[in-house]
């Protein structure tokens, strides 16, 4: 059993190696593309980033649909959009403090705002007409994202030259590094969490804690890694977009994917408790981005201590509807 763990704990240290040198390399050349092309780095993070590193709940979502598991995936995008929110830019702000621009404020406060309404219109409708999310309505949240996608492409930036500084030429291959950049991402992140969950298992730590733990922060370990180097390296409109950008995705194309798949049934107690700690962090967000402009420790703190709260009211939730 040692032997085991040992091999599984040296997995993941490689794996945690990998994962923040290329999160590093899709920071570095995501800003060159932004440059190149023209655009913010907060359009970026909302385009480009956020869908690359939604990757995961998409996977998720679509497995899970097609194995009839609808709820399963409704969750995934539920939870990972919390995750997106409370966790990753509340471990960017306790550990480095996120900038806040006047630019960014107006798309980020548009942007949750949208993903609020959207959430709050799929959970009261299925609450009334009691009906599963089905074809159309999945139809619907794809038009939606790419509403979003044009919205956003729409907004240049004064760096719209930048393909003066930036050849054809290395805007390709600052692509190629970025696209496979992306895939270590994601295989780094699938083995964090794989040797994880084994690791967890053979000291006999309980699966409900595992799933209620690992698992959900598992599929928003891209955003997580990501953002933080984003942060680091003070690209802040990036972290933001890709963290923000993702709520977006997950709730459109990644739910609207799903229920085209099957239909999804929407487990009121546990998403209305998802829809109000949403709604709770965004307030929090656009109150400290309109004062202060500043996301600080204090309120990184805030956020994770939000989280957790989170995590522990979902996890007696579902306890209580298996015991329905």
């Amino acid at each position: 059993m040692v032997d085991v763990v040992l091999i599984e704990a040296i997995t993941l240290l490689v794996s945690l190696a990998i994962l923040s040198k290329s999160s590093s390399l899709v920071v570095d050349n995501a800003t060159k593309l932004s440059k190149f092309f023209g655009i913010s780095q907060v359009a970026i993070g909302f385009i480009l980033l956020s869908v690359a590193t939604s990757l995961p709940e998409l996977s998720v979502s679509v497995l899970s649909s097609n194995a009839g598991e609808g709820a399963i995936a409704a969750g995934n995008v539920f939870g990972s959009n919390i995750a997106d929110i409370l966790l990753v830019l509340g471990v960017g702000a306790f550990l480095y403090g996120i900038r806040i621009g006047k630019n960014e404020l107006k798309d980020i406060a548009i942007i949750l705002v949208l993903t609020t309404i959207i959430s709050a219109y799929i959970i009261f409708n299925s609450s009334i007409t009691n009906q599963a999310l089905g074809f159309l309505e999945g139809v619907i949240l794809i038009l939606l994202f790419v509403l979003y996608i044009a919205y956003i492409l729409r907004k240049k930036t004064v760096d719209g030259d930048g393909y003066k500084l930036i050849t054809k030429k290395e805007a390709m291959y600052s692509f190629l590094i970025f696209s496979a950049a992306i895939l270590l991402v994601l295989v780094s992140s699938s083995f964090v969490v794989d040797s994880a969950v084994k690791i967890a298992k053979l000291l006999n730590i309980a699966e409900s804690f595992i799933g209620a733990t690992i698992i959900a922060i598992g599929t928003s370990l891209p955003e997580l890694s990501v953002d933080l180097q984003a942060i680091r390296k003070k690209q802040y409109g990036m972290a933001l977009g890709d963290a923000i950008g993702s709520t977006m995705t997950n709730i459109t194309l990644v739910l609207g994917t799903a229920a085209i798949i099957n239909p999804i049934t929407i487990i009121l107690p546990i998403f209305i408790a998802a829809l109000l700690f949403a709604i709770i962090a965004n307030i929090v967000l656009l109150y400290v981005a309109a004062v202060n402009k500043k996301l600080q420790k204090l309120g990184g703190a805030l956020f994770l201590l939000l989280y957790l709260v989170f995590i522990v009211v979902i996890f007696y939730l579902q306890i209580g509807e298996l015991n329905i």
